[in-house]
């Protein structure tokens, strides 16, 4: 099964960036080539940028993690719940808002380490990131491998402030996530739901097609695209999950 996500709130927008952005950095983290070197300090850069333009992301994901909670303390009032699975979870939130308290937007180890410094503005640039442009950054790549992945280890411990709680804040929410049986006609679908944060699309790897969404809060329209320009659209079957910040 393909899994797809698409934000219907600002938040869950600012959220998916961030997942993406770890997810990446964890692919790459070994430095087997240039390339994942690359791609990994250039998600680095991102991460920067996007905590730059996100002002009050810290207490977004304060609230997210106390309301997930204070939702979990509610469930162990039930006699049938399980209370070691839920007491794992408040673990989870308590460790998150640990790491959380240390986050902070002002200048950080990351904006002034100096092979990052040196690569960043590089990125602005058609192949901008070249030994002639970047001779730092050059002398780094050559040194052994062992001392790259070491710095490569602590700049990844510097995002862990947010990739914990925002990855811990997105896994409670995909954790009640009921995925429902749809049918896009001719590959579209159109319908309202209650207010949401997110919605996932699952469909078979066979479709030779993707979704694209459009929506906002409660409507959404989702159109599977061929894959092959051109191609004919049929009825695609799909699961769809609407995913509220707040169910868990």
């Amino acid at each position: 099964m393909l899994d797809f996500d698409f934000p219907l709130s600002p938040k869950a927008r600012t959220y998916l960036k961030f997942e993406a952005i770890f997810k990446r950095c964890e692919l790459n983290q070994e430095l087997q080539s240039v390339s994942d070197t690359l791609c990994l300090v250039r998600a680095i850069v991102d991460y920067i940028d996007l905590v730059d333009g996100s002002g009050s992301l810290k207490i977004e994901v304060i609230k997210d993690l106390e309301k997930n909670d204070a939702k979990l303390r509610e469930w162990l009032t039930d006699p049938e719940a399980d209370t070691d699975f839920l007491n794992e979870l408040r673990e989870r939130i308590s460790k998150a808002s640990r790491e959380l308290d240390l986050f902070s937007r002002q200048r950080t180890k990351l904006q002034v380490d100096p092979i990052i410094e040196c690569v960043k503005p590089r990125f602005l640039t058609p192949c901008g990131v070249n030994p002639f442009d970047t001779p730092l950054f050059e002398y780094w790549l050559h040194q052994d491998l062992e001392e790259r992945q070491y710095c490569v280890k602590k700049w990844l411990h510097e995002m862990d402030c947010l990739r914990v709680p925002i990855c811990t804040v997105l896994d409670l929410w995909r954790l009640c996530a009921d995925h429902q049986k749809r049918v896009a006609k001719m590959g579209f679908m159109q319908e309202v739901a209650d207010s949401c944060d997110l919605i996932n699309i699952r469909y078979e790897k066979s479709v030779r097609g993707y979704p694209v969404v459009s929506g906002f809060q409660s409507r959404v329209n989702i159109r599977f695209m061929p894959y092959e320009k051109g191609a004919p659209v049929g009825d695609i079957d799909f699961e769809i999950a609407y995913i509220k910040g707040s169910q868990l």
